[in-house]
Formats: structure tokens, sequence, C-alpha cells
């Protein structure tokens, strides 16, 4: 699991590649800088913690995968807590498409990489989690990296239903007008039109 520098190093890739992004995250960046090692992504720390999240592209379909958040109540791509036993936040955001859709780490394809070739997220944000007495949980910030990946295969999808109430995919067009999502969709479509004019 990433310490300080490394999630340090990360952000910073990511603010080099997307430099408008770095106002709007600056509370993730003092967070990264306020906390290390395992506080990063303990769940019980509740100024809040580092998330793992993916955007599993159907690079045929041009859609991406959404669940209906069981807690939330709202449409979010697959994603959640670092474990202990996740080598890495990239890892954790593999284990989480696989135990929440059942689509294994083979079938993904990695769409973004930084320039040393290190796993790179296509996105990052910071919102609010709400307070949750069944589960004896304050209220505080998830700091999610967002990973994307290019799917292949049949878009059937085995959904954990005590995460999820179900799934859909939604076309690029369908994610930009969806509260949250328009920033990922245009980086999804312009990365998809690289790709179909690098063939």
């Amino acid at each position: 699991m990433e310490d300080r520098r490394a999630i340090e190093r990360m952000l910073e890739a990511y603010f080099e590649r997307y430099p408008d992004e770095r106002p709007r995250l600056e509370h993730f960046a003092d967070f990264v800088r306020s906390f290390d090692g395992r506080d990063l992504y303990d769940r019980k720390n509740f100024v809040g913690h580092i998330t793992a999240a993916a955007f599993v592209v159907d690079r045929r379909r041009k859609s991406v995968l959404l669940l209906e958040h069981r807690q939330l109540g709202k449409w979010l791509q697959p994603g959640g807590h670092v474990e202990a036993s996740d080598a890495s936040v990239f890892d954790a955001a593999l284990r989480e498409v696989h135990e929440e859709t059942g689509i294994g780490p083979e079938r993904l394809e990695l769409l973004e990489r930084s320039a040393d070739g290190e796993a790179s997220p296509s996105d990052a944000d910071a919102h609010r989690i709400p307070a949750c007495g069944r589960k004896n949980e304050d209220g505080h910030w998830h700091f999610d990296l967002r990973f994307a990946f290019l799917f292949d295969g049949d878009p059937g999808v085995s959904v954990d239903r005590s995460e999820s109430l179900g799934y859909r995919w939604a076309t690029l067009g369908e994610l930009e007008a969806m509260p949250d999502f328009g920033r990922i969709a245009r980086r999804l479509a312009a990365a998809l039109d690289r790709l179909d004019r690098s063939r």
C-alpha cells in the first residue's frame, strides 16, 4: 500500500496532466500532507480516507458501467475502501470491480499510465459521506482515486446485491448529462477518440 510520498507523486502526476484540477482538489492534497501510512486509508479515520474506484468502459459500445449504490441511493462507478491486503490503490480498484461486478482483472485494460509507466488515475475527487448510525460511522470525506479500464467482454454483470441494487451501461452522452460525471465523461470520450485515431 502506498505511503504519503507515493500518493503525493500520484497527485502531482495527475495535476501535471490536468493543471486546472489543483484548486478543486486542494482539500485532497491537504489531507495527504496531514496523514501517512495506514492512517491514509483507515475507514475509522473520520477526517477522511483514501478510497479507490474504477470506470469500466465498454470500448465497442462506448458505454460505462454504473451501479445503483444501496446505501447512498445513487448511480456510481464500482469502488470502495482500500483494504490492508491491497498492495496499492490501483489494486484496490481492481478488487472492487471484481467483487462488485464479477469482472476479473484479466478482462480489463488500464486506460491511462503516467510518464514512467505507472498506473495513473483518470479522475480524482473529494466528497462528503454522511454519518451512518447502522455502521457507527461519523460523517467523513472520501478522497477517491479513480482509474479507467477498457472492457471488451460480454456486457453481462454479476452484481453484489449486498452493495448494489442493480447496474446499467450508460452511454458517454448519458454519463455527461448526469450530476458529478461530466468531467470524467469528457475525458473518457477524448481517450477513446485518441485510441480510435491510433488504430
